[in-house]
């Protein structure tokens, strides 16, 4: 990391306390431990969604569709509407 001062680079105080220290070296990653490890989370994350189910609350991925249902309705009745009105313009003028 570079400091702009005025100051002489011989006179600036040492500052090592956000550096890393010596790290050792992880063992190895069995696969069956890796995929263990991911089912688990997995797991934990789908058993969250449930709960919230059961709770009554949505969830997100359920809030989303009803959203994209809803944006999607609201879009295609405005369409109708406009639709509606250019016809009926059309056959009075």
């Amino acid at each position: 990391m570079s400091l702009i001062t005025n100051k002489d680079v011989e006179n600036l105080p040492s500052d090592h306390s956000g550096q890393v220290g010596n790290v050792k070296p992880v063992d190895r990653i069995d696969p069956m431990q890796s995929q263990e490890f991911s089912n688990l989370v997995k797991n934990k994350d789908d058993n969250k969604l449930t709960a919230a189910a059961d709770d009554g609350e949505i969830t997100p991925e359920e809030l989303q569709r009803q959203i994209r249902e809803n944006l999607f309705k609201n879009g295609f009745n405005r369409a109708l509407d406009k639709a509606r009105e250019i016809a009926k313009e059309l056959r009075q003028g």
